[in-house]
């Protein structure tokens, strides 16, 4: 194995893993967040109700735990996330130098269900992705896919279909990653209309926590390019890039 090409898969390898990290903790500190919004509301309420009131513990120790401790998560998460993201940026910098360089073999790939596992830079993957479209309606998920992907993407952001295609009438995006179930307008007759108004070398990925069994065809017929699980990981989104990423 070459020098190069072993840089690569460990740059591959530090980016998966640093953003396979951030993911879970971001989710962590928004359930945290919302612990910290309402258990002491919610711990007064039982507090107050004749009715409810047994529901608590007799230790008011207990109690001033319960109500300091969602608090205390996020401050010990935030934390975290900041020294993994100063750690992530200095490793990344150093393992890909964001520098565009080619591969030292490569491959071709006609279908990314019998790709290769080719070595991927980040740098290598902007050569032909710039600018993303993220359409999702919860919020959650759009703040996953703004810590993987706005780092080393134009990134934008719309909330349901009619939002997404108001954004694609103002801009063309490389890649638009487009959730199929949302309120307003859905991905899939989203994905239609920008089909019909837009440049059909626009790559759009079906976002989806369901299985697609029999409808996926379908919905590649109505204008998909793949189809991505959630929630997002980079390691999902350069699996399937593969297989449609040009080079320079």
């Amino acid at each position: 194995m070459t020098d190069n090409h072993k840089n690569h898969r460990e740059s591959e390898s530090a980016e998966t893993l640093f953003h396979d990290i951030a993911t879970p903790l971001l989710v962590a500190k928004m359930k945290a967040g919302l612990l910290a919004s309402y258990m002491p509301r919610l711990i007064q309420t039982l507090s107050e109700s004749p009715d409810l009131s047994h529901l608590l513990p007799d230790d008011k120790k207990i109690i001033e735990a319960l109500i300091s401790a969602p608090d205390i998560m996020v401050a010990n998460l935030d934390v975290v996330q900041r020294k993994i993201n100063r750690l992530s940026d200095s490793v990344l910098h150093q393992a890909n130098n964001f520098s565009a360089c080619p591969a030292s073999d490569s491959t071709t790939v006609n279908s990314h269900k019998g790709i290769e596992d080719a070595p991927t830079t980040i740098s290598e993957r902007t050569v032909a992705i710039k600018t993303i479209l993220l359409v999702d309606d919860e919020m959650v998920h759009r703040d996953i896919g703004a810590s993987l992907l706005s780092p080393h993407y134009q990134v934008d952001f719309a909330e349901n279909g009619l939002e997404a295609i108001r954004k694609c009438e103002q801009k063309q995006y490389d890649l638009i990653l487009m959730d199929l179930h949302m309120p307003k307008m859905n991905g899939q007759q989203a994905t239609m209309a920008i089909r019909a108004h837009s440049n059909n070398q626009t790559i759009i990925f079906g976002l989806t926590s369901l299985p697609l069994g029999a409808n996926q065809s379908g919905l590649v017929a109505k204008g998909f390019t793949d189809f991505i699980e959630k929630p997002l990981t980079m390691k999902g989104l350069q699996n399937v890039l593969r297989a449609y990423t040009r080079h320079a």
